[in-house]
């Protein structure tokens, strides 16, 4: 069943219908390259994705657990400030939903900033 757009909400342009598409086979490959080992092919498969700004939050947060079992928390950190930008402005998903969304990830986020600063002072 198609979502129901907002009433303010101008119809999805074909364009972004085919971008959406792109975006969610780029997510499929990141997600079957990471199982089968190929990390930096998934990672720069999901990076994509979020430097598009993709509306869902799964390459947000597979980047952020790669990227924490590689200890890279500074990248971690950078995609969830993205995530963060990105679910503010969705107009993709109710208020509701953006707000809880961008709360979970702004919970990582303090929790990693936290992280970060105790690995820094040992």
């Amino acid at each position: 069943m198609p979502r129901k757009r907002p009433e303010d909400q101008p119809p999805e342009s074909l364009e972004d219908r085919w971008l959406l598409e792109a975006q969610t086979m780029r997510n499929l490959e990141a997600f079957e390259a990471e199982q089968q080992g190929r990390l930096s092919e998934a990672i720069a498969l999901y990076e994509r994705n979020v430097a598009e700004g993709f509306p869902g939050d799964l390459p947000y947060g597979r980047l952020v657990a790669l990227y924490e079992r590689q200890a890279a928390l500074d990248d971690a950190a950078r995609v969830l400030r993205r995530a963060i930008d990105v679910f503010e402005a969705s107009t993709r998903r109710t208020p509701q939903d953006r707000r809880a969304t961008v709360r979970v990830f702004q919970r990582r986020l303090r929790l990693l900033e936290k992280r970060r600063g105790s690995e820094q002072s040992a």
